[in-house]
């Protein structure tokens, strides 16, 4: 249930506010967070902006999204800030920096997955909603914020990613309504597709290649698994974190299965992506909690510890020593 009126009591009696997203930031959280900070800007409020791993490659093409630090650059302070505001952290441990995990500060939670665990001071979050950026939008409304060309391309940015491009079934009228009136403030789909999902660098499409070739179909061919190891990672070269984005939701259209997972190394961490369809009756957040993650029936995620090796019969296990 939308918590509005406490949000704008959040925001207007504070001054200095810590911004984050969770680790890896995307086009919703991160283009949400931007939105949020310039909004403030014009409100003569201090922002800083961070995100645990940085801004990826395909989402550098946002307005001012040099604001976005990968490091917090002060204590983590009643005496540097008056309040945290998260986005997408579905948990506070998702943020990635112990400093604001730990911390006592206020905390505005801003959200729309299901299994948020409305840790914050204030919780805005809404699962009926496409994306952060829908209830970002609608928050704006309601504290009749006006809009300009910078935040209505990362408002639209994140209803465009967070919905597979307007196709996923998360995307409701009011999503469309929404993204027609960001439109009109000159916010551009093709230019967000072309940055989002067209521009993909010779490294990139390497990548890409490299997991269909490691695709397998398991379960009487319905279920599609894919698997990036460190050694598949380290023969690519300089693979940039945004290199697989979209890649499980094309796995996910293989006609016949229920779910897709792609399985990708990432320092001492493996990360996991679960998508399904609608029409699959297959809820992969189910699977993703099983293993500490969470997010939405049709799109999920999850991070263990662990090495993916591949054995000598060509499959992988994931090793936890």
């Amino acid at each position: 249930m939308n918590n509005f009126e406490a949000a704008k009591e959040f925001i207007t009696s504070k001054n200095r506010f810590l911004m984050a997203s969770h680790s890896r930031t995307d086009g919703d959280d991160g283009g949400s967070m931007l939105a949020m900070a310039i909004a403030l800007e014009s409100m003569n409020k201090k922002t800083t902006l961070v995100a645990d791993g940085g801004v990826p490659a395909g989402l550098q093409f946002l307005p001012r999204q040099n604001l976005i630090l990968s490091e917090i650059p002060a204590a983590v302070t009643a005496e540097n800030y008056d309040g945290i505001i998260l986005f997408g952290c579905g948990r506070k441990t998702r943020v990635g920096f112990e400093e604001i995990i730990n911390s006592n500060l206020p905390v505005l939670n801003i959200d729309h997955h299901p299994d948020n665990q409305m840790y914050g001071t204030v919780n805005l979050v809404d699962p009926q909603k496409s994306s952060v950026a829908e209830l970002v939008y609608d928050f704006f409304k309601y504290m009749q914020i006006d809009f300009n060309s910078d935040t209505a391309k990362c408002l639209l940015t994140g209803m465009f990613t967070d919905t597979g491009s307007f196709m996923h079934s998360n995307t409701q009228p009011s999503t469309l309504i929404a993204a027609g009136e960001l439109m009109k403030y000159g916010a551009r789909i093709d230019k967000i597709y072309e940055s989002t999902y067209q521009s993909k660098d010779l490294i990139s499409l390497k990548a890409w290649a490299k997991a269909i070739e490691n695709t397998r179909l398991l379960n009487d061919n319905k279920v599609a698994i894919s698997v990036m190891t460190q050694e598949d990672l380290d023969n690519l070269g300089e693979v940039s974190s945004s290199a697989f984005e979209g890649f499980v939701e094309t796995l996910n259209k293989i006609p016949g299965i229920k779910f897709a997972l792609f399985l990708r190394q990432d320092g001492n961490q493996v990360k996991g992506s679960l998508r399904s369809e609608e029409n699959k009756n297959v809820d992969v957040s189910f699977l993703a909690h099983l293993f500490g993650g969470g997010g939405h029936k049709l799109a999920s995620g999850f991070e263990i510890p662990g090495k993916i090796i591949k054995q000598e019969d060509g499959s992988w296990k994931i090793d936890e020593d």
